[in-house]
């Protein structure tokens, strides 16, 4: 039997000719579209708390990223957070959903993100930047930062929701459950797959919102809702912080053709061991990227790669150097495991 062959793939929030046209000038031909797919702004680039969902521009969107002969990996849904906190809203928001999803269907785009994650690294507190190799910077956490950070409750930070909204994990995990069971026979009907990131920084601490943040809660999620339609968008990173072992993980669920799309970068330390973890260049941290390729072949992942985060560096403020170096780095890595 023949294995389909990993593919790398770029995020893009921007449809400009010349970024469309820099991805390929990198040797990359699939992307992830999202958050901004789908929303009133220009060209269907907004997020989609900030617009009204227009099917219309969703289609103008993905015309223009093929135009430029690239093809379309996955699309981040619009948001479903008033669901997910079982607010009246949520009714509105998994009907967007479902009509997102077979849209996605009818222009056969195989994997949508759908947001069952309460938290992102920027959204919670502990976040600081650290400088490493000749003074490149990227983002680390502390968990002792974030309980001080708590107790001040600011308001005014991007984490405030936290403290606005009340859900204990029972009623979030029951939330999660009503909207798979939504929204599944939409997507299995439409031939669409839907992933979920587990929740990134992985800890459960209290005063925030609850989130999925181990493979345990995974899969209790998915034995609570079984289709081949819903899986993870696998991201090293986040399982790595939570201090499991990736490559085992990479067994599980993928021999169960449990993952969908990857988020493949680099950490190094983990919250059990160390209180928090330094996100750092693909090529300089405690992950064996290597390692996690071959273990991908071994269960017959034959989807996606996305190198996610990149560090910041010097002269490069559009980010270009650091995302051609993390592809070139994964891309020669697959040269080998293929």
């Amino acid at each position: 039997m023949m294995v389909a062959m990993m593919k790398v793939s770029v995020n893009t929030r921007s449809f400009s000719d010349e970024d469309l046209k820099f991805i390929k000038q990198i040797g990359v031909d699939w992307v992830d579209t999202g958050p901004m797919l789908g929303t009133e702004r220009q060209a269907g680039i907004a997020s989609p708390q900030e617009g009204t969902l227009d099917l219309k521009k969703v289609s103008e969107g993905i015309k223009k990223i093929r135009a430029a002969n690239l093809n379309i990996s996955t699309v981040r849904g619009t948001s479903i957070q008033q669901a997910l906190m079982g607010k009246p809203e949520g009714e509105k928001e998994l009907e967007d959903i479902c009509n997102f999803i077979k849209v996605l269907g009818e222009e056969s785009i195989p994997v949508m993100h759908l947001g069952l994650e309460t938290r992102s690294p920027r959204s919670v507190p502990g976040r600081v930047d650290k400088a490493h190799r000749g003074g490149y910077l990227m983002g680390a956490f502390s968990l002792d930062l974030m309980r001080r950070e708590i107790v001040k409750r600011d308001m005014n930070s991007p984490w405030a929701y936290h403290f606005r909204d009340k859900i204990t994990f029972d009623e979030y995990f029951h939330n999660c459950v009503k909207i798979l069971e939504r929204v599944i026979p939409i997507a299995e009907d439409s031939e669409v797959k839907l992933m979920f990131h587990a929740d990134d920084p992985p800890v459960e601490v209290e005063s925030l919102i609850p989130g999925i943040t181990n493979s345990l809660l995974i899969r209790r999620l998915f034995e609570a809702v079984p289709s081949k339609n819903i899986g993870l968008q696998f991201c090293c990173g986040a399982r790595y912080e939570s201090g499991e072992n990736i490559y085992d993980l990479i067994r599980l669920f993928g021999k169960e053709n449990k993952i969908f799309h990857v988020h493949l970068r680099n950490v190094r330390g983990t919250i059990p061991s160390v209180g928090g973890y330094e996100e750092v260049a693909i090529d300089d941290g405690d992950i064996n990227i290597f390692k996690v390729l071959q273990t991908l072949k071994e269960v017959g992942y034959g989807g996606t790669i996305n190198p996610d985060h990149f560090p910041t560096l010097i002269g490069d403020n559009v980010g270009r150097a650091s995302l051609a170096f993390s592809i070139g780095y994964i891309k020669a890595l697959l040269s080998i495991v293929e």
